[in-house]
């Protein structure tokens, strides 16, 4: 997938617009926020039209584009404009792991009571369909660039977690519950390791 970007031509020559692949534009986006903050943006809309487009129907095949596209947006906003950016990132595809871009516009008669798989009832939960539906590429990609935001530290770690106890407790996808049950263990023991332990945050998460 490209897009539009400037580069450089020599020193004191103009520049060109070229189109750039996603992977050129995370490179200059590193080097360089401020310069390209406008191409930037553009793909920020790009996707917020994209989760759009498949609110309407969550389990349509993907786009390889927009796989990448998430791929993309997680990685930069947590490096390049991490803060009211990145925040806001994190919140669209945690919105759409959990169906809430659709759900605004449904009734509560929608909604369909969850059993967890595998779990305690203490787990369970309820979640618009459309978090069900959501095709499990877009689901595992969602996923992936949340953990990648998590690890660049541009989430916080209990809205995380809570987010994937959920996950884990309703969605029937072996191979995702094993990656959300690796991450959550491997970030409490990152949280409490060298023994700086965070009790608060322990207790929270006992509760679940």
């Amino acid at each position: 997938m490209s897009t539009k970007g400037e580069t450089s031509t020599g020193s004191g020559a103009s520049r060109s617009t070229l189109p750039l692949k996603l992977s050129q534009l995370q490179n200059f986006c590193k080097r360089d926020p401020d310069g390209y903050k406008e191409d930037y943006d553009a793909q920020s809309r790009r996707l917020v039209s994209l989760v759009g487009i498949l609110s309407l129907s969550p389990n349509a095949d993907p786009s390889p584009s927009l796989v990448e596209l998430i791929q993309f947006m997680a990685a930069v906003s947590s490096s390049s404009y991490k803060g009211e950016e990145s925040d806001r990132i994190a919140a669209l595809l945690m919105d759409l792991l959990v169906g809430s871009s659709s759900s605004s516009s449904s009734s509560s008669s929608q909604r369909q009571p969850l059993s967890p798989v595998g779990s305690s009832p203490l787990l369970q939960s309820t979640l618009p369909l459309a978090a069900l539906q959501l095709h499990r590429d877009i689901r595992k990609a969602c996923v992936s660039a949340l953990i990648l935001m998590r690890n660049k530290g541009a989430v916080p770690p209990l809205r995380l977690l809570q987010l994937f106890f959920q996950l884990m407790a309703v969605v029937p996808d072996k191979n995702l519950r094993e990656s959300l049950y690796h991450h959550i263990v491997n970030d409490i023991r990152n949280i409490n390791k060298n023994g700086k332990r965070d009790e608060k945050l322990n207790r929270t998460i006992q509760s679940f």
